[in-house]
């Protein structure tokens, strides 16, 4: 390999890192990856009671709606008491902690505790 291949292949390299950064970003309307591409973002969710849950997301624009899962990513140090409740596009409802979506405009996580009474914001 020629080592302008090598700096041309780095070079391409450094872009599609660049990329999967600036794409790592909650799913919403207002947030739209191009048309199929692939993003992902991930985040550890502090629990209104304390504890923490480690969550990751992708998405993919199709052109007028997303395409998507989540999953933990690593353990859980939440309260037995605490649970995950997914927002999609105006319907709230208790959450697993992995699974897919398909069609929605707007895909959103927070962590809740029945004990607290309380739920952290959207994600």
């Amino acid at each position: 390999m020629l080592r302008s291949d090598i700096r041309r292949t780095g070079a391409i390299a450094a872009v599609a890192v660049g990329a999967t950064v600036l794409l790592a970003s909650p799913a919403s309307a207002a947030e739209e990856s191009p048309a199929g591409i692939l993003a992902q973002s991930c985040k550890t969710l502090s629990g209104p009671a304390g504890g923490s849950l480690p969550l990751c997301k992708t998405w993919v624009w199709d052109g007028n709606d997303y395409d998507g899962r989540w999953w933990t990513n690593g353990p859980s140090s939440l309260p037995s008491y605490s649970y995950l409740q997914r927002y999609e596009d105006g319907w709230v409802t208790n959450s697993a902690y992995s699974g897919s979506y398909s069609d929605r405009k707007k895909v959103h996580f927070r962590i809740c505790d029945s004990r607290a009474g309380r739920c952290t914001s959207w994600w």
